[in-house]
């Protein structure tokens, strides 16, 4: 069953997890726009140990494992991911979030994308700076998880305000984006299980 988001974060401390999800796309459409070739095809459902071996970073870059979760598909790449540089055109006429953990050159990222525009992107872990075209979206139910202070207060003023860990700063800013836009994606079957798989990269990703 769906877990919430905050897992994520404890995940990244243990492998890539490059997860895209989208509201408004099937899976396959999904993989496909994010894909950068042509005629993208499904393939056996693999785990995440077996889409690894799959990478040879040659003729393959990435691999992607698809599923939906309520209204949302998703996809979860290891390998060279494009992460948060995809193209925001991938989300047009949809939602997109990009969760990248970065694990070569951190922090992590999110970015939240729609109708073909970057609506938000920050660091996780590493303080609030967003940018976009929305960067205040979450600002709200930041401040009341207690991840920064209220705009403008003395708290905010002087930096005084409570220390979280990275990792527990992760926890609750996915916390919040889970709450916020209604996902909620299944921990078990994307570690242990086995998804649909897809090749995605058949280049490296232009952020490399």
């Amino acid at each position: 069953m769906p877990e919430g988001l905050a897992w994520i974060a404890d995940a990244w401390c243990g492998t890539d997890l490059y997860i895209t999800c989208a509201r408004g796309l099937s899976p396959q459409q999904l993989a496909g726009r994010m894909a950068d070739h042509e005629a993208v095809e499904v393939g056996p459902a693999l785990t995440i140990q077996e889409a690894h071996r799959m990478v040879d970073l040659a003729q393959i870059y990435c691999v992607g494992r698809i599923g939906h979760s309520g209204d949302w598909s998703f996809i979860v790449e290891c390998g060279g991911s494009e992460g948060w540089a995809l193209d925001p055109a991938t989300s047009r006429g949809a939602e997109v979030l990009i969760f990248d953990p970065r694990p070569d050159d951190p922090p992590s990222f999110f970015s939240y994308l729609a109708d073909g525009e970057l609506q938000l992107h920050f660091e996780l872990g590493f303080g609030y700076d967003p940018s976009g075209a929305r960067p205040d979206l979450l600002r709200p139910a930041l401040e009341a998880a207690g991840v920064i202070p209220p705009e403008g207060s003395i708290d905010e003023l002087l930096g005084e305000d409570e220390e979280l860990s990275p990792l527990e700063e992760k926890r609750r800013v996915l916390t919040v984006a889970g709450e916020y836009f209604g996902l909620s994606l299944p921990r078990q079957v994307i570690e242990s299980g086995r998804l649909p798989a897809v090749v995605t990269r058949t280049s490296p990703p232009s952020s490399w």
